[in-house]
This record gives C-alpha cells, structure tokens and sequence, in this order.
C-alpha cells in the first residue's frame, strides 16, 4: 500500500490553522508556567500576553507556509526590528526555545516534523540575540 504524499507546507502538516492554534496556545501556558521562563515572562509585562499570542500566530502561519496573516495585519515581519527594544540575551533565546520545544513536542506527533521545526525555531531565536 502507498502512502499518500506529504503535504507541501509546514503549516499543512501541522495541520493548518488549527495546528497553527494548538503550537501558540501550548507555547503560551508553557511560558507562564514554567519556573525556568520566569526572566522570559518579564519581557512581555509591557504588552498583553492576548496581542503577543495573536500576533505570533499570525506570524507563525506565514512563516510556516501558510496564510501571510501577519503581513496583512501589520505589514511586513521584520524580527529584528519589531524585538530592537528588547535586549535577548542567550539565556532569553535558550528560555524562548526551551517552551517553543516543550509545545512543539505536546502538539505535533511526527518526530521528523517537530525536530526539524525545532531546528528552525532555534535559528531563528539565534538571529534575534544581541548580548
């Protein structure tokens, strides 16, 4: 029997929007919950925690392959600009990806997909650092 061929998008194998949904909100409750992401919560006292949900769904559906929803709301994401005023440092970014992890591995079953997920993820918390 042949398997049917795998989706093109990372937003399609996780599954689409809904994917998308259950990653942030998994990533979400791991941020405020875990003892070793204390320093990271501090980063978001100055916004609330309902818009940085929103808009990193919006940004991870694009940047996963799927609707541009952050560029249609916002224009375009531009990382290190949009984190400039807030100083991430290597043990932020380690924070950052340790919970991005934990939701990854709660909400996405394929182990090829969320290590390699995983992978992008770090990258990309690894552009942002600045200290």
């Amino acid at each position: 029997m042949t398997q049917p061929p795998k989706s093109s998008t990372f937003y399609e194998r996780m599954g689409g929007d809904s994917g998308v949904k259950k990653l942030v909100s998994a990533y979400m409750r791991i941020l405020q919950s875990d003892p070793q992401a204390t320093e990271l919560l501090k980063c978001y006292e100055r916004i609330s925690l309902e818009r940085y949900e929103t808009r990193l769904g919006e940004f991870l559906s694009g940047w996963l392959g799927g609707p541009a929803l952050y560029q249609s709301n916002h224009g375009m994401p531009m990382l290190r600009e949009s984190h400039r005023s807030i100083r991430i440092s290597r043990s932020l970014m380690i924070a950052w990806v340790g919970c991005m992890q934990k939701a990854l591995e709660e909400t996405v079953e394929d182990p090829a997909l969320r290590l390699h997920l995983a992978g992008r993820f770090t990258r990309m918390a690894e552009s942002l650092v600045n200290a």
